[in-house]
């Protein structure tokens, strides 16, 4: 069974998702090897998927602005690609940021990561100029998708 659910951001099995993901980008990207994702806003909120109690995918999303979310981590391990974690965590993750206050998700991945972007379009984001602090870097792609209005129903004896 996958479950999302929230964790911290010094949860082991987040860290070791977000060492594999950093790994991986190393070689496509051809950067340093002992390069380290920059921290997340203190604010940033954290999600774990697992299969049968194992990790497998994460994400974070992180205010970036008045009503703005950008999703962050994004990153599903190799043998649970193409199962649904990825709709299910971005899934999570939207309703996380709608339920904190956002109207708007934004996100930034890389030119070589095709299957990235064919998700992201696929799920209604669509491609933006590069926000900051991406707009200088060529190898960089935005998206942004805005979020449903919450619902503003009042109960019954309000």
């Amino acid at each position: 069974m996958l479950i999302v659910s929230s964790c911290m951001a010094d949860d082991p099995a987040l860290r070791s998702l977000v060492d594999a993901m950093t790994a991986e980008l190393i070689p496509v990207y051809e950067l340093p090897p002992d390069v380290q994702p920059a921290p997340l806003a203190s604010a940033a909120r954290y999600l774990l998927a697992r299969k049968d109690d194992q990790a497998v995918g994460c994400c974070a999303v992180q205010p970036i602005g008045a009503e703005i979310w950008e999703l962050k981590r994004m990153f599903v391990s190799p043998a649970a690609r193409g199962t649904g974690v990825a709709d299910l965590l971005l899934a999570e993750a939207e309703q996380l940021a709608s339920g904190l206050g956002g109207r708007l998700v934004r996100l930034e991945t890389g030119v070589r990561q095709p299957a990235a972007m064919r998700l992201y379009e696929r799920t209604g984001y669509r491609r933006i100029a590069n926000y900051s602090p991406h707009d200088e870097d060529p190898l960089s792609v935005c998206y942004e998708k805005a979020l449903p209005a919450r619902s503003s129903r009042v109960a019954v004896g309000e």
